[in-house]
């Protein structure tokens, strides 16, 4: 397109094919960054080795004879919590396997920051989130905000069960549903 004895048009033709490649590199950026930050952070979220280490611990509380107490989110008082968070120490303190527990759990195996044991259906953890982020750690509230496969509509299939997050020391989460024994 360049003409001779014209030496304004290649300036112009300059420009616009400049405008255009840092109008489309700036299109790319905002549209490629939050992406790549939200893959980072989904990257910890239910990983291969922390669903496999949770399904340990779900087997272990299962197994127990004490699985009912711990997986009751009703207090004396006959409220309904929303969630029951453990350390590793007090779930372990609760469990007939206290001395394998606490072997499972601490930072040499499993290196567990915190098991959270809510309703299956994440709803009602979410609200909490919600309303009172200021009683979860950052991560975990994260995590809850993120779980939206497990909004399960109101019904009686699920009361059965509970589900159980597990909070690793790594920053990793993973979480499965537990059964209540009958």
């Amino acid at each position: 397109m360049k003409k001779r004895n014209e030496k304004g048009f290649l300036l112009a033709e300059s420009i616009i094919v400049g405008v255009f490649v840092l109008s489309l590199f700036t299109f790319l950026f905002v549209n490629i960054i939050p992406l790549v930050g939200e893959y980072e952070n989904e990257e910890k979220y239910d990983t291969i080795s922390s669903v496999y280490n949770t399904n340990l611990i779900r087997s272990m509380i299962m197994g127990d004879a004490n699985v009912n107490d711990i997986l009751k989110l009703t207090q004396a008082s006959g409220t309904v919590n929303t969630y029951n968070v453990f350390t590793g120490d007090s779930i372990c303190n609760r469990l007939d396997k206290k001395n394998f527990c606490k072997k499972l759990l601490n930072s040499t195996y499993l290196d567990v920051h915190s098991i959270y044991i809510t309703w299956y259906r994440t709803n009602k953890i979410k609200d909490d989130v919600k309303n009172h982020p200021h009683n979860f750690p950052r991560a975990v509230r994260d995590y809850v905000e993120s779980m939206d496969k497990y909004t399960q509509p109101a019904g009686d299939t699920y009361d059965k069960y509970k589900r159980v997050i597990v909070y690793y020391n790594d920053g990793t989460f993973a979480n499965l549903e537990i059964k209540v024994k009958e």
